[in-house]
């Protein structure tokens, strides 16, 4: 599955989403995650990370094997001086 792919269903689900994907492994199938969306906001990790994987919930059973996700509200990552 390529990054775009992936980028887009969880665009099409957070809107306002900032996402960058990167590939772990090189097998494409490994990948690191970062979310930042405001409908995060007042959302424990677990929760956050939840709305995502229930996006990804196909692509999971066919082309991606593991995810590392971190998620944050654009609050939080301009706090963590994350560039966006």
């Amino acid at each position: 599955m390529a990054f775009e792919n992936v980028k887009s269903i969880i665009k099409a689900g957070l809107t306002d989403a900032h996402v960058e994907v990167l590939d772990m492994t090189g097998t494409a199938d490994h990948l690191d995650i970062m979310i930042v969306s405001d409908a995060f906001t007042g959302k424990m990790l677990i929760q956050q990370h939840q709305m995502v994987m229930d996006l990804l919930k196909e692509s999971l059973k066919q082309d991606i094997h593991a995810v590392q996700l971190k998620t944050m509200d654009f609050a939080t990552a301009e706090k963590r001086g994350i560039k966006l």
